[in-house]
């Protein structure tokens, strides 16, 4: 940091400190303050003001700009928040919030302003998620901006999001699973596609499984890690984190088909690491790149898109395959909350609103189960009634 000091009037300094720049709006950060009386007055608010800078307590609530609280902000949400995560909430301040509002006062800031986000998005087209999506991390922001005393009230709690749209589900049936395991096979991603059909593992989850969360004996797979990669690090910059919520760590029982695949995967991979000897990074993964590295979780995704278009199902995404799981789930007569437990939702409702055409099913078969008990009544009688009056 650089600091300057000039006269600013008769009896009055211009106190400047330079901050490199912006890392939304790339331009440079300054720090003016105005200084009355001597220049050894001046002198002192200098020194002052660069230990403010240094220490992080140095916000003007009558200057700052919404950019500028921000630029404060995101360091401190990206302790708190995933990867991928942060790489979200960036793009949302840097290509919708910034632009919008960026020069306003923070201290001015209304809900007025917040809206006409919400509305110029929803007017360009975008996506009702995309806009619930930004009007939720600017008032996460601005929630904090209350919590360290810069604004009394979050603006962006009387603004009003449009309403979320269902997203309609592609979802793969059986025999289409099974053409993506077909489809798969002799390959280098033939296990990963296989348990990820027979588990419904998240992306995540699947590349993140180590051998000790796998006992095949008892064949019972626990999820206690999620691998991604960080934005814009390379293949090489993975990470395992924990699962976002206690309900993402949890055990699934595992198909016969699946452990016995294991198995023998897992001799192959012992087989492979005897032969390459000092070069095999010893991860644990189960899935991995041919010398016990992690898989690349994009690469994935890119692999399945091939194998989906070989198998005639080019609009099928990975993370559909999850869909698919979860159907087969609830129409082969899978209670919804154990249902619920597998997939590591939430909560049983939201599992029961995602899947709703699946519901909707069992309703019906559940009036087909009540018409066939019925149905064996004698004489149109129910049990326990009689003719008599």
């Amino acid at each position: 940091m650089r600091g300057s000091i000039r006269r600013g009037g008769k009896r009055s300094w211009e106190v400047e400190v330079s901050r490199g720049f912006d890392s939304i709006t790339g331009k440079r950060r300054r720090v003016f303050r105005t200084v009355r009386g001597t220049k050894a007055d001046a002198e002192r608010a200098l020194t002052k003001l660069l230990r403010e800078i240094d220490t992080g307590t140095d916000l003007d609530t009558e200057r700052l700009t919404v950019a500028a609280y921000l630029d404060r902000w995101l360091p401190h949400v990206q302790t708190r928040v995933r990867p991928r995560t942060f790489e979200r909430y960036s793009g949302l301040v840097r290509g919708h919030i910034v632009p919008r509002i960026g020069g306003v006062k923070l201290s001015r800031l209304r809900a007025a302003h917040v809206q006409m986000i919400i509305d110029q998005m929803s007017a360009a087209g975008l996506a009702p998620r995309s806009v619930i999506h930004c009007h939720r991390v600017l008032g996460q922001a601005l929630r904090q901006a209350v919590r360290w005393q810069l604004i009394a009230t979050n603006p962006a709690a009387a603004a009003q999001a449009p309403r979320p749209s269902r997203p309609d589900l592609a979802i793969p049936t059986p025999p289409e699973l099974v053409a993506l395991v077909k489809a798969a096979k002799g390959g280098p991603w033939e296990m990963p596609m296989l348990a990820a059909v027979s588990t419904g593992l998240r992306r995540g989850e699947l590349l993140g499984l180590r051998w000790r969360d796998v006992d095949l004996d008892a064949a019972r797979i626990r999820v206690s890690s999620s691998l991604q990669r960080a934005p814009g690090k390379g293949a090489t910059d993975l990470r395992f984190l924990d699962p976002k919520t206690p309900r993402a760590r949890r055990e699934i029982a595992a198909p016969p088909i699946l452990v016995d695949a294991l198995r023998r995967h897992r001799a192959a991979q012992a087989a492979r690491r005897l032969l390459l000897g000092e070069a095999w990074q010893d991860l644990d993964v189960v899935f991995d790149a041919g010398d016990g590295r992690a898989l690349d979780p994009d690469s994935f995704s890119n692999a399945f898109r091939r194998i989906a278009a070989s198998a005639g199902l080019g609009r099928t995404r990975l993370h559909d395959v999850r869909h698919g799981y979860a159907t087969a789930l609830l129409v082969g007569g899978v209670h919804p909350k154990i249902a619920s437990e597998a997939l590591g939702h939430s909560s049983v409702a939201f599992t029961l609103d995602t899947y709703s055409h699946v519901v909707e099913g069992l309703q019906e078969k559940a009036s087909e189960a009540i018409q066939r008990v019925l149905g064996e009544t004698t004489a149109g009688k129910l049990p326990g009634t009689g003719a008599a009056n």
